[in-house]
Parts: C-alpha cells; sequence; structure tokens
C-alpha cells in the first residue's frame, strides 16, 4: 500500500520579486455591453505574447443583466492576484461604477477610458483626485437617444490593444478564431476593433511588457480541478449546478465521456452524493461538486462513505453564507462544516487550493488518498479560485494514478479486516468470485454484519481512525512557506490568501508565512516546527469567525497567537493585511 501522496513537498515558494512588471486593467460596464468577452480576450493575446496574468470577474446576484466588471493584471512573471491598484480603467458608462464601490481603485497614474457623454466627475472612492481620462464615442446618440452602433466591446479592445503595445494583427488572429463561424458577426466586430485602435487622437500608450516569448495556459479553478481529476482516473461525476461549482461539471460534460467516463446531472446534491458512493462501491473512483448549501445537504452521505469505507472526493467552492448568501461572492466559510460536520465520530480528510494552478495538483492528491485511505476527502476551492482565470505555464505531466486496494481470492474473509497498519483493509467490488460482503451504513464487525454492541463500535471507530494517524504521517510535507527562516513575525493562512500573501510577504521581510494544503488532519508537526523562533504569530482568514484559528487552538497552543480577520465577500488586499498584520503586531 501506497503512504505517501503525490505532489508531497513541503515547499519554499519563489517569492514574489518586487522588481516584476505588470499592468492592471479594469473593463465596467452592463449586461450586454460584452465586458467579459473583452477580458477573455485580452487575456488570450497576453498569453500567446507569453505574458503571465490573472483575470477576475465581477457580477452580480441577478440571472440577467446588471452591471459586470472583468479585472485582469498582466505580468511578466506568474501572479496569483489582480493588485490593489488598476492602470487603466475602460469604463462604458461611469454611473456602472456604482456596484463596484470598494472593488475597484485608481493608482497615482492610472489612466481612464469614459465616454464622450460622460461628464460627470468620477468618485472619490476610485482614489485619485485627477486622473489622465481619455474620452472616446463608445455609444451612437441620434436625437438625444443612443442607438446601436459599434459593438462597445470591439472598440474597447482596439483601443486597450494601442495602449498595452499588442499587435492589431495579433488581435484580429484573435477575433477571426473567435467567430470564425459568424461571418457577418466578424465583419462587424473587425471594423469595429480598427476604428477602436486606430482612433485619432489616441490614448497614452504604456511601456510594454516583455514576455517569454511561448504560448502559455489559460484555465479557470474548476476547469483545472475537472482536467485533473480526468488526469486522476475519475470514472464518474454526479452534481447539480450550483454558483460558483457549476463549470466543474460543465467541463467533465465535454471532457469526460470521451475518456470513457460518466456524467449524471442528479436531482439534488443528496442524490449527487449518494450516486457517487454507488459508484464508488462499484469500484470506480468517483466525484462530485458543489458549494456550502450543497454541502450541507450531503452532509448525511459523508458519513455514510467514510462509514462504507467508500472513496468520494468532494470539492466545496466555497461561496459568502449562511444561507443562500452571495453566490457570486467569495469566502472561506466552510471550513468548520468540512472539518466537524455530521452526527458521530467519523474521519474525512479536507485539502485547501491556493490558486488556479495547485487546483490541479490538490485535485491528484485528492484522489490518491481517497483511493487510498477508502473515506471521503474534502477539497476546499472558492470563488475567486474556481471562476478566475490565470496564465500559466503548459501544465505538468501528472503523477501515476493510484489503484484501490483489492480483495482476491483466498485473502482475508473479513472486508474490514485490517489488513495493515492503517485500518485498510482490501477493497471487493462486487461480482468478485467468493467476495460478497454485507455493506450498509450501520455499524459493523469486521466482516460486514450490523452489530450494536458498544465494545465493537469502539473498536470499529478505533479502526477508521488509525487512518487518520496513516495519512498525517504521509502529509506533514504538504504545506508552502513563504518567507526568510530567521522572519520573527509569523502568518498562517490557507487557500486564496497565498496569492496576496506571496507578494505581501516579499514587501515585508520580518514576516514569514505557512500554509498548510492538508487541513484535517492539521501537519502540526511541521507547523510547531516551522513556528520555532517567532515573537508572534496571525491567523489570516477572509471569513468572520476566524475558522482556522478556533479549529487549530484545538489542537496546539496558540497562547500568544491571534485572529486576524474580515468577511464581506470582497478577496484581501494588500491593504487589508497592511491592516490586519502590522496595525495589532503585538
Amino acid at each position: 500500500m501506497t503512504t505517501t501522496s503525490p505532489g508531497a513537498r513541503a515547499e519554499r515558494s519563489p517569492e514574489a520579486p518586487t522588481s516584476t512588471r505588470s499592468i492592471g486593467v479594469a473593463i465596467v460596464g452592463s449586461g450586454g455591453d460584452g465586458v467579459v468577452l473583452l477580458g477573455n480576450l485580452m487575456l488570450k493575446l497576453a498569453a500567446r505574447s507569453g505574458l503571465y496574468g490573472v483575470q477576475v470577474l465581477s457580477y452580480g446576484p441577478q440571472i440577467r443583466g446588471g452591471e459586470s466588471a472583468a479585472v485582469l493584471r498582466l505580468s511578466e512573471a506568474p501572479v496569483q492576484y489582480e493588485g490593489d491598484e488598476v492602470d487603466v480603467l475602460l469604463c462604458f458608462r461611469a454611473s456602472d461604477l456604482r456596484r463596484f464601490e470598494g472593488g475597484i481603485r485608481l493608482g497615482r497614474d492610472s489612466r481612464v477610458l469614459l465616454d464622450v457623454t460622460d461628464t460627470a466627475p468620477l468618485p472619490e472612492w476610485l482614489g485619485t483626485e485627477t486622473p489622465e481620462v481619455f474620452r472616446f464615442p463608445f455609444a451612437r446618440i441620434e436625437n438625444g437617444l443612443e442607438v446601436p452602433g459599434d459593438p462597445r466591446n470591439m472598440l474597447g479592445f482596439g483601443l486597450l490593444c494601442r495602449m498595452l503595445g499588442f499587435e492589431a494583427e495579433s488581435a484580429r488572429t484573435a477575433l477571426r478564431e473567435k467567430f470564425e463561424h459568424r461571418h457577418e458577426a466578424l465583419a462587424k466586430n473587425l471594423a469595429a476593433f480598427d476604428r477602436g485602435y486606430g482612433a485619432d487622437p489616441a490614448p497614452a500608450g504604456l511601456v510594454p511588457l516583455h514576455g517569454t516569448g511561448r504560448d502559455l495556459a489559460i484555465e479557470t479553478g474548476n476547469e483545472a480541478i475537472a482536467r485533473a481529476a480526468i488526469e486522476a482516473g475519475v470514472g464518474f461525476f454526479a452534481g447539480y449546478p450550483i454558483t460558483p461549482s457549476s463549470e466543474i461539471m460543465e467541463t467533465l460534460l465535454e471532457e469526460l465521456p470521451p475518456a470513457q467516463g460518466k456524467v449524471i446531472q442528479a436531482e439534488d446534491e443528496i442524490a449527487a452524493l449518494g450516486m457517487v458512493l454507488g459508484a464508488s462501491f462499484g469500484g470506480v473512483p468517483a466525484m462530485t461538486a458543489t458549494s456550502g448549501p450543497g454541502l450541507s445537504l450531503m452532509t448525511e452521505m459523508l458519513g455514510l462513505s467514510s462509514m462504507a469505507e467508500l472513496p468520494a472526493v468532494i470539492v466545496d467552492c466555497q461561496r459568502a453564507g449562511p444561507a443562500t448568501g452571495m453566490p457570486s461572492r467569495t469566502e472561506q466559510g466552510d471550513l468548520f462544516h468540512a472539518v466537524f460536520a455530521g452526527h458521530g465520530d467519523f474521519p474525512r480528510i479536507v485539502l485547501g487550493a491556493f490558486d488556479v494552478v495547485h487546483a490541479r495538483a490538490v485535485t491528484h492528491r485528492a484522489f490518491h488518498l481517497a483511493e487510498t485511505y477508502q473515506m471521503p476527502v474534502l477539497v476546499l476551492s472558492d470563488a475567486y479560485i474556481a471562476q478566475r482565470s490565470e496564465i500559466h505555464d503548459p501544465t505538468p505531466t501528472p503523477p501515476a494514478r493510484v489503484q484501490r486496494l483489492r480483495w482476491e481470492p483466498g485473502g482475508s474473509p473479513a472486508r474490514f479486516d485490517v489488513t495493515d497498519a492503517h485500518g485498510v483493509g482490501a477493497f471487493r467490488v462486487p461480482g468478485t468470485p467468493e467476495g460478497t460482503y454485507l455493506a450498509a451504513g450501520i455499524e459493523h464487525t469486521l466482516d460486514g454484519r450490523p452489530t450494536a454492541d458498544g465494545t465493537v463500535h469502539h473498536q470499529m471507530n478505533t479502526k477508521r481512525f488509525a487512518k487518520l494517524d496513516a495519512v498525517a504521517r504521509a502529509t506533514q510535507d504538504a504545506f508552502v512557506a513563504l518567507g526568510r527562516d530567521d522572519a520573527t513575525h509569523g502568518v498562517l493562512a490557507w487557500g486564496s490568501t497565498m496569492g496576496v500573501l506571496r507578494e505581501w510577504i516579499a514587501l515585508h521581510p520580518d514576516f514569514r508565512a505557512f500554509l498548510p494544503e492538508i487541513l484535517e488532519p492539521f501537519p502540526i508537526e511541521s507547523f510547531e516546527k516551522w513556528r520555532l523562533g517567532l515573537e508572534d504569530l496571525a491567523v489570516l482568514e477572509l471569513s468572520f469567525q476566524g475558522q482556522l484559528y478556533r479549529a487549530l487552538a484545538g489542537v496546539t497552543d496558540l497562547t500568544g497567537a491571534r485572529s486576524a480577520t474580515r468577511s464581506g465577500g470582497i478577496p484581501l488586499t494588500r491593504r487589508d493585511l497592511d491592516r490586519l498584520l502590522l496595525k495589532e503586531k503585538p
């Protein structure tokens, strides 16, 4: 039986170089303006130029219409954070900005592109008093009314490409690929692009970024998880659509069947996990994906997975809660639920994703652990990772697939016998000759027979929880360390806060950070070694209660440590870290 998981490492992450050049762009509009398409085209051009980058979308909870924004950061080196300020703001209507107060800020030298009809002053919260403003006729006005004209997003595409130094023909190629089967739309969009690119006067250009000279990959967190699951050998997926996880199922609907896998949209989340456990009982690696409300419905089935020792991978793309909460907003509020939810005592493994690239690695690890230890594994992503796009280096060769320990005729007659030191018995696929056993969610003996014997119940609890001891030994190096070893101020964080924290730590050499990839069982021995020599410790989280701080206080001494938290559904910024980590430092 394998006792290490793929990608296991104690990693000192490369420091974010403070001199890396990047450009931030925000695009704001209303439904129908094509903001997302424009952002995607800019990201595609950047990737083809060998530039790294990230794009974060912002929109309201409405089904149709409403304002939307795309915030991009293009960089000469990998980035996982869109930055505190943008260098260019393209806004088709100044009134659309109101919805994004607090989410978009201008810097001292930022430039703004507005329609010629927007003469009202910019809101003060944008953060600069006298930005450089370029006005362009995005709207077509006749007799005082707006009438259909050139597509705004294509006009903006031309202006932005000119400002950022992208070649016009490269942009036209991207448009031809996008609209290759829609000839009329292509002609109209090319004409609008040319009008924007050739504007006279034109907005002042920025110093161009220099890319690697090779094509890079673009992926969202949800796409990364879906594709990694296929690489890891998933054979069955069942789920129910819920923001912000739906794209995992949508990607698998397209890409899993060609890999001989099955995808089912269930009637609800309870049924989805039930189907997953049924497939797993049949010997097929299986998974589901959801968000907080769906995970709540899955809780009883989660216990069944642990009791019946059925491998399962459950991805939770966290959103702000409770109840329906804010579906399009991010938060780290599901940690308590993932680690503790459920009736009775049962073990589970909980992992956390740092960014889009890491979402691939953590999904591989999830399947490895689920299949090796025959238990449920939860992967905590969030809306910030799930639906943002990142430009990254080409995906490396995936690790080898793990195979479940299988029973063979002549082996132990007891399905739940402890055949090694890890509490894991050989798995029996239905139909295996001589391999019939009783399988149920009720407490059972080693051979699966129902029992109400208290002594047996305690023995079986001991057996099941022995798996966590084995997982803990195998994953002590599943963390990332940031900063200098001799820094005296510590930060413990997890999940998507890594992107901004990595850049913040590079600017504050007296701080170092510990970010666990595995949250249950927590790599406590590695953490205790890492914290030696610290004068103080802050536990940084995007949640109201400080859930990691509270959970960790139950397994180690946090005397002298403090919880540094903010909720609100908006990712942490460098300004937040200044306030949370510097203001209250002992």
